[in-house]
C-alpha cells in the first residue's frame, strides 16, 4: 500500500513538474519576445532622436536672417556677448567718433574673456539636493567691470558665460542655437517648422 502511494506521489510530483516546465518556457518566450519589442523600440527611438538632431541642424545652418532678437523665433548665439550693451555704456562716456572703437574694443576684450578656458567666475551651491554652478559675484574682474561699465555690460557678459557654461564648456566657442526670443528660451524643432510655414504664408 505504502508502495502505491510512493508511486502516486511521485506521478504527481513528475505532472506538476511538466507543468511547471511549460509554464516556465512560455514565461522565456514571453521574455524573449518582450526584450525583442524593446530592443526594437529603443533602435526606433535612437533613430528618431537623430533624425530630429539633423532636422534641428539643418534648421539653424538654415537662413541668417533668422539671427535678429526682433523675431519671435530665430538663432542665437550662445555664448556671444551682445556689443549693443557696450555701444550703449560708451554713449554716456564717449564722444561719436571714439563711441564705436571703444564699445568694439571692450566687447571683444570680454568676448576673449569668455573663451578663455582659464577664467571660470562660477561658485558651486546646493539647490534642493542637487549642485548647481552659479556666476560668483565676488569675481574681482566682474565685479570692476559692474563697477565701470553697469549692470547692463556686466548682464552681457554673464549671459555669455551662463550660456557658454550650458551649451559649449568645454570648447569654450559661441554655438549657434534655434531660440524662442519672446519666452527667451531654447525653442522646440515643432515652434520653428510653425514659424516657418507661418512666415511662407505671409
Amino acid at each position: 500500500m505504502e508502495d502505491q502511494n510512493m508511486r502516486t506521489k511521485v506521478e504527481d510530483l513528475k505532472a506538476e513538474l511538466k507543468v511547471m516546465k511549460k509554464e516556465l518556457e512560455e514565461k522565456e518566450d514571453s521574455l524573449q519576445f518582450m526584450e525583442n519589442l524593446n530592443r526594437t523600440l529603443m533602435l526606433k527611438e535612437r533613430r528618431s532622436n537623430e533624425e530630429l538632431q539633423a532636422a534641428r541642424k539643418e534648421a539653424i545652418i538654415g537662413p541668417e536672417t533668422m539671427t535678429s532678437n526682433l523675431m519671435t523665433i530665430g538663432i542665437k548665439r550662445m555664448g556671444e556677448v551682445v556689443r549693443k550693451r557696450f555701444q550703449d555704456a560708451c554713449l554716456k562716456k564717449f564722444c561719436s567718433r571714439e563711441r564705436e572703437e571703444k564699445s568694439a574694443e571692450l566687447c571683444s576684450l570680454w568676448q576673449e574673456k569668455v573663451h578663455d578656458a582659464n577664467w571660470h567666475p562660477f561658485k558651486k551651491e546646493t539647490i534642493a539636493g542637487k549642485q548647481i554652478e552659479m556666476i560668483d559675484e565676488n569675481d574681482e574682474e566682474l565685479k570692476e567691470l559692474r563697477e565701470e561699465w553697469g549692470d547692463k555690460v556686466y548682464k552681457a557678459v554673464v549671459d555669455a558665460m551662463l550660456d557658454m557654461n550650458e551649451y559649449n564648456p568645454s570648447g569654450r566657442y559661441v554655438v549657434r542655437e534655434l531660440w524662442n526670443f519672446k519666452e527667451g528660451r531654447r525653442a522646440s524643432l515643432k515652434e520653428v517648422i510653425r514659424y516657418i510655414i507661418k512666415q511662407w504664408k505671409t
